[in-house]
């Protein structure tokens, strides 16, 4: 039977919103913004500034739905900076080029949601909450002024939309010496000299960085383990102080994924404790002591721990990885999903090479998720496809892959360059994540939808 590409309204159904939206009115809002999105990409020509007026739609509703709109406000600066990246780091001949990430996001979002609510309806209650680590959660009880409780799966999608779309909301701040260089390559044309922008961190931020790394670090020790009827995380000090370091080195090195933890966590923290809540304005400090106890120092920071483990790399001289990875599902699944979402993430994403559209992928991947429940055994096979008209630009893609590699492979043909681009993946991904055990993961990629370029097993060492 012949494999046909995704339709929008194909990906709405497996995501299921009103799943996790009580409200019908914010139900049917949410839907109707993320198909807009999504028929940018699928069911018309493909148009960029389309993807992206719409995906700031959707977080702007997605958000006012969590009583944090001015989230939305941060997403549109982020979208100015990055139009500019695009062009200031534009190397055609090096083909050195910036990758989109605000839209990046939106597609992470939607990736890791369609595993997400794929699994919800293969198992059980006491499956999910179990696999995902959560419990249903009763904080009015505690005294917070929120108007309903969240049953488990809810939980779920508001940890997932937190993890998810800010994962790389720093990403401005790793390219800032990218941007004195793009910028100085037109003023040294006349002689003239620029100097990498600098910035300054806020001293109520540098004295909170201390507290910060100790909490996600502890809540990492104790390996999410639920207590206080599921309203809390267990705080260990085993391997604290290994992860506090570690992502405190990070943070000192301008990595992303660290500071886009951080920035979350503290955007989060900054909307109630300044009274920008819309719907539950706290009416005394002792609910935001309450919410500071139950909600952000429990599911906000087990987010910004999923963030700031995503994209730490190995060690550039000694080439080792350090000592959290491979990271199992079974004990941190939504870190385990980003990394997963955001590696597979290569299709429909702008690649600023040129002026002109490049993309290595050219659908929504096909995805079949299926749990076994005799061996408690996820299976996810990802079926990606390029057209073959695009065959010389993944060849293109593919040898700038050999040559950050340092390699000296050359790509002549579309099946090598195939083979190198998913290679790539699934050793990025192998050596990260605990895959082939308790979850098998199999990558496919074609040509047209019909011809089988490749088909691999991931299995870490």
């Amino acid at each position: 039977m012949a494999i046909k590409p995704l339709k929008s309204k194909d990906i709405i159904k497996v995501l299921d919103f009103k799943r996790y939206i009580s409200d019908t009115s914010e139900s049917k809002e949410i839907t109707r913004k993320c198909k807009d999105v999504l028929i940018a990409q699928t069911d018309a020509t493909y148009d960029r500034s389309a993807q992206i007026v719409k995906a700031l739609d959707f977080t702007k509703a997605i958000w006012r739905k969590y009583d944090c709109e001015q989230v939305a406000d941060i997403y549109e600066k982020f979208v100015k900076i990055e139009e500019a990246l695009f062009g200031l780091e534009r190397e055609e001949k090096d083909g050195k080029r910036y990758r989109d990430h605000f839209v990046h996001m939106f597609n992470t979002f939607v990736f890791g949601l369609r595993i997400i609510s794929s699994l919800l309806t293969q198992l059980s209650i006491k499956q999910a909450k179990s696999l995902f680590k959560v419990e249903t959660e009763k904080l009015k009880e505690v005294g917070l002024p929120f108007g309903t409780n969240y049953n488990y799966d809810k939980r779920i999608f508001y940890l997932w939309t937190l993890v998810s779309t800010f994962h790389d909301i720093a990403i401005p701040f790793q390219h800032l010496g990218k941007i004195g260089r793009g910028i100085s390559k037109f003023i040294e044309e006349f002689g003239w000299l620029f100097t990498d922008p600098h910035i300054s961190m806020h001293s109520y931020d540098s004295s909170q960085l201390y507290y910060y790394f100790n909490l996600v670090g502890s809540l990492y020790g104790g390996k999410l383990q639920l207590i206080d009827k599921g309203r809390k995380y267990k705080k260990s000090e085993k391997h604290k102080h290994y992860l506090a370091k570690l992502l405190g080195r990070e943070f000192d090195r301008i990595n992303h994924g660290v500071l886009s933890g951080f920035f979350m966590w503290k955007t989060i923290e900054e909307i109630f404790l300044i009274g920008r809540s819309q719907k539950y304005p706290f009416k005394k400090a002792e609910e935001f002591n309450i919410y500071t106890e139950y909600v952000l120092e429990q599911d906000v920071a087990r987010a910004a721990l999923a963030i700031s483990l995503h994209e730490i790399d190995e060690d550039k001289r000694s080439s080792v990885y350090p000592k959290v990875f491979p990271i199992s599902f079974n004990l941190y699944p939504l870190a385990f999903l980003l990394i997963l979402s955001d590696v597979l993430q290569e299709y429909l994403r702008w690649e600023g090479m040129t002026i002109k559209k490049e993309l290595k992928f050219n659908y929504h991947p096909i995805l079949d998720v299926k749990f076994d429940k005799s061996k408690s055994v996820i299976e996810v096979n990802v079926l990606f496809s390029f057209d073959n008209e695009n065959k010389e630009e993944i060849i293109k893609q593919a040898n700038q892959i050999a040559r950050f590699n340092n390699t000296n492979q050359y790509i002549s043909d579309i099946d090598n360059a195939v083979d190198l681009i998913g290679n790539s993946i699934k050793g990025d991904l192998e050596k990260r994540l605990k895959l082939g055990d308790s979850f098998k993961l199999k990558l496919s990629v074609y040509q047209d939808w019909k011809r089988i370029c490749y088909n691999k097993d991931m299995q870490s060492v």
